[in-house]
């Protein structure tokens, strides 16, 4: 019963309505020898169900009987559910203000964040997507590569650079000048064109490192799996940003 789970009823639930469906009124017991669950995990259940409105019960001789409501009451179980919903979204909609107001207050103190792997490197630059508008710039120093290395990592930069396209989001990018002929290899001429720029140094770059407001990303690449750290402090940012600009003044487009 799939759409029972979907519609919020764990799988103990859904033993204990199906056998009270098949039982008729009920104890406790009968339920638990038909579910072949515990005794205290099927009372577990029933509590929960009638919460959700899914049994009922009456006492008879002390005892609690209980009764699968009619499946034709389910529709508006749902129905009343969406309505609480609704209500639920209000409520965060008119909250949510606040707890940016509570995040922006934690955004000023510094941060340093992991990210392993290609998923970690996803999560950065998406965050670094949605966090730029159109129109505004972030900078990176790009790390060496060689036309030889993980496919992925030449995808993934592939579709970064159609992202920001789309989105209108400029870039400055800085490499090596021993990296002019491999990145055409593997990017080819038009890969950075429009807004976006790419220069060249014959300063050496340790490390990839990737520059927007109040973060710095260190990129670590060792031909398995990329590293990033990120730090987000606003006098960090600015020192590095200088930096860029410096050696952006001396490369060679």
């Amino acid at each position: 019963m799939q759409e029972l789970k979907e519609i919020g009823l764990t799988d103990g639930e859904i033993k204990v309505y199906l056998a009270l469906l098949e039982l008729g009124p009920s104890t406790n017991s009968p339920i638990a020898n038909k579910t072949r669950m515990q005794a205290s995990s099927v009372y577990y259940c029933l509590n929960s169900l009638i919460n959700k409105g899914f049994v009922s019960y009456v006492i008879k001789a002390n005892r609690k009987n209980f009764e699968a409501n009619d499946p034709d009451s389910i529709p508006e179980i749902i129905n009343e559910n969406i309505k609480k919903l609704e209500q639920q979204k209000k409520k965060i909609n008119s909250l949510v203000p606040k707890l940016k107001l509570k995040q922006n207050f934690a955004k000023k103190k510094s941060l340093a964040v992991v990210y392993e792997g290609f998923n970690g490197l996803k999560t950065i630059f998406n965050n670094l997507r949605q966090n730029l508008n159109k129109g505004e710039t972030f900078c990176a120093f790009a790390i060496g590569q060689k036309t030889e290395e993980n496919k992925a990592l030449q995808l993934f930069f592939q579709q970064h650079n159609r992202e920001l396209k789309k989105k209108g989001i400029k870039l400055k990018l800085l490499s090596e000048e021993s990296s002019r002929k491999i990145f055409k290899e593997m990017y080819g001429s038009r890969f950075l064109e429009g807004q976006q720029e790419l220069k060249y140094t014959k300063e050496t770059i340790p490390s990839g490192v990737t520059i927007w407001k109040d973060n710095v990303v260190i990129h670590v690449w060792d031909g398995l799996e990329p590293m990033s750290f990120m730090i987000t402090n606003p006098q960090v940012a600015e020192n590095y940003q200088k930096y860029f600009d410096s050696i952006w003044e001396k490369a060679s487009p």
